[in-house]
């Protein structure tokens, strides 16, 4: 049973400390780069610049996905609405945040850099949260090839039909071929009637002249 309960503690610990150490190394990668800039434009070395800003950036994204992680799995377990995980990254943020800026810059950064790592922890999940919420609604949206795209344009000379406008433009022409063929049948029996009256007439027999 002990060995159980190790064995969990275990594959929690690697849960949280796996994807720490990946955004982690994904802070670090862009903190070298722009370490490498801010020295390059400043003269000075851009070496060292770089070094020292991946290891405060790596130092700082492992703490905070470490902080957020436990955060979610303890205080905010089962499910989580999007005003807890603006908490959570909230509160993880402020805590990343004031350990590094204690460690790098002394204890006087310690209120700044929890207050500014704070916010911004909250308002980056906030943004995330909006993002991926209109990219879920676009998922709901049923695709549309190209050209049903174009068709909706207003100054494309085609436009797209729905099956009830099509139907509805089918029966309107339907009615229309009626009318004419109506009109044929009427004008070919005027034409009828008319042969049969001029038929009548030459047929009719002369009266003869008397002497």
């Amino acid at each position: 049973m002990a060995q159980e309960q190790r064995i969990g503690k275990a594959h929690q610990s690697n849960a949280v400390l796996g994807p720490s150490l990946k955004v982690g190394a994904a802070c670090g990668c862009a903190g070298f780069l722009f370490g490498g800039t801010s020295g390059i434009l400043k003269a000075t070395t851009p070496f060292l610049f770089a070094t020292a800003a991946s290891i405060q950036t790596f130092a700082l994204g492992t703490s905070f996905w470490a902080c957020r992680s436990a955060i979610l799995r303890t205080g905010l377990a089962g499910e989580q609405a999007s005003s807890d995980l603006v908490k959570a990254s909230s509160l993880a943020g402020g805590v990343s945040g004031g350990l590094i800026a204690v460690i790098t810059r002394g204890r006087r950064n310690l209120l700044p850099g929890t207050l500014m790592w704070s916010f911004f922890g909250g308002v980056g999940q906030l943004a995330y949260n909006r993002y991926a919420s209109s990219s879920t609604a676009r998922q709901n949206i049923p695709s549309e090839d190209f050209w049903t795209r174009m068709a909706k344009r207003s100054w494309f000379p085609l436009k797209a039909l729905s099956n009830e406008e099509y139907a509805g433009m089918l029966r309107e022409k339907m009615l229309k071929v009626n009318v004419e063929i109506a009109i044929l049948d009427d004008k070919i029996a005027a034409l009828s009637k008319q042969q049969q009256v001029e038929s009548a007439i030459i047929e009719e027999p002369k009266p003869h002249s008397s002497p």
